[in-house]
C-alpha cells in the first residue's frame, strides 16, 4: 500500500497528460490555431476545427483538443 502512495500521483499525471504532443505550438501562445493542427491532421476540415473550439475563439485550447480526442474527433496521433 505504501509503493501505491507513492505512485499514485505520477500515475494520475501520466494519465492526464495530452496524447496530442504531436501537435506543435509553432507561435508558443499555448493554443493551437488551424493552421498548427492541420500539419498534423492534414484531413481537417474548417468547419470541423470549428465544431471543436467549443469556446468559439478561433483556437483549441489543451482541453479542447483533449475533447477531441477523448470523443474520438481526433485520432490520438495524425
Amino acid at each position: 500500500m505504501t509503493y501505491l502512495r507513492k505512485i499514485l500521483p505520477f500515475a494520475v499525471v501520466l494519465i492526464a497528460a495530452p496524447v496530442f504532443a504531436t501537435v506543435e505550438d509553432t507561435d508558443g501562445d499555448g493554443m493551437y490555431s488551424f493552421d498548427e493542427v492541420l500539419v498534423t491532421y492534414p484531413a481537417l476540415s474548417e468547419s470541423a476545427f470549428a465544431e471543436l473550439d467549443v469556446d468559439g475563439d478561433g483556437m483549441l485550447s489543451a482541453e479542447e483538443m483533449a475533447a477531441a480526442e477523448a470523443s474520438g474527433l481526433l485520432p490520438a496521433e495524425g
